[in-house]
C-alpha cells in the first residue's frame, strides 16, 4: 500500500472515529438535558403537592408515571417522546455551534433551499418518495398488518391526538432530519461519496424504526433514500424536513380519518 492511499484510508477511519465521537456527545449532551428536565418536572410536581388546588393533577401525573391509568400513562409516554426528540435536537443544535462557530449552519446544513421549488427535478422526487410511501404502507396494511404496531396511533382523547400529531409532523420530522441528513449525512458526505453516504445513513434511519417482524424497516429505507436525494439535490436539510413532516402528516390523517 502506497503512502498516498495509507493517508487516504488513515483519513476515512479517522473521519469515521469523529462522526461516532460527536454523535456521542450529542447522545451525552441529550441526556444530561432530558436530566434537567426531570429535576425540574420533580421541583413542579412537588410543588403542585403544597398548591391543595393542583393536587389532583399531581396524583395524575404520579398515577400515570407508575402505569396507572391507561388514558394518563398514554399521555405520559407520547410528553416523555417528545421531551426525548427536543432534548436530542437542543443538543444538536449545541454542539453544531460549540464545533462550529459562526459556521454551524454547514454542519447541519441548514440552508436556504426556495430556488428548488421550480425545479422539475425536486418535484418528481418529492412525489416518488410519497407515492412510494403510500403504496407501502397500504402494501403492510393488507399483507403484514401486524408490521403497523411500529407506525400505530394509540386511541384516546382529544389530548392524545393532539400529542401524536405533534410528535409525528412536528417533532420527529425535525429531529430525525437534523440527525440523519444533517449532522450524519453532511458530516460523510465531506470525505465519502453520494451513494456510499446515502446507503449507510438510510440504513441507520431503517434500522432505528426496526421492529419485531423487519417489514416496517425494509419498507423506511426507500422513504430514506428519497429523503437523503432531496438532501443532495438542494444541499439543505429543510427540504427532507418538509418532506418528512408532509409524509407523517399525510400518514396520521389517514389513520385517524379510517
Amino acid at each position: 500500500m502506497g503512502e498516498s492511499t495509507y493517508n487516504y484510508v488513515k483519513s476515512r477511519v479517522y473521519a469515521l472515529y469523529e462522526l461516532c465521537l460527536g454523535l456521542l456527545v450529542i447522545l451525552g449532551t441529550s441526556a444530561l438535558l432530558l436530566l434537567l428536565a426531570t429535576v425540574l418536572i420533580s421541583v413542579a410536581s412537588a410543588f403542585l403537592e403544597h398548591w391543595s388546588a393542583a393536587r389532583p393533577l399531581a396524583e395524575r401525573f404520579r398515577t400515570a408515571l407508575n402505569g396507572g391509568e391507561a388514558g394518563d400513562s398514554v399521555i405520559f409516554r407520547l410528553v416523555a417522546a417528545c421531551l426525548i426528540y427536543l432534548a436530542i435536537g437542543l443538543a444538536v443544535w449545541i454542539v453544531a455551534r460549540l464545533r462550529g462557530g459562526g459556521a454551524w449552519r454547514d454542519l447541519i446544513a441548514w440552508r436556504p433551499w426556495i430556488g428548488w421549488l421550480r425545479r422539475r427535478a425536486f418535484w418528481l422526487l418529492v412525489g416518488a418518495t410519497l407515492a412510494y410511501s403510500g403504496a407501502a404502507d397500504l402494501a403492510i396494511a393488507y399483507f403484514a398488518p401486524e408490521a403497523r404496531g411500529r407506525s400505530a396511533i394509540p386511541e384516546g382523547s382529544a389530548a392524545v391526538t393532539v400529542l401524536v400529531a405533534f410528535l409525528a409532523v412536528g417533532f420527529a420530522p425535525i429531529v430525525e432530519e437534523l440527525v440523519f441528513r444533517g449532522w450524519i449525512f453532511t458530516d460523510l458526505r465531506r470525505r465519502f461519496g453520494f451513494i456510499a453516504t446515502l446507503l449507510t445513513t438510510s440504513a441507520i434511519f431503517a434500522g432505528l424504526h426496526h421492529e419485531d417482524t423487519h417489514i416496517y424497516a425494509l419498507a423506511i429505507f426507500p422513504i430514506g433514500l428519497g429523503l437523503g436525494a432531496l438532501r443532495e439535490l438542494t444541499g439543505s436539510v429543510k427540504a427532507p424536513i418538509a418532506l418528512h413532516a408532509l409524509n407523517n402528516f399525510i400518514g396520521v390523517f389517514l389513520r385517524l380519518a379510517s
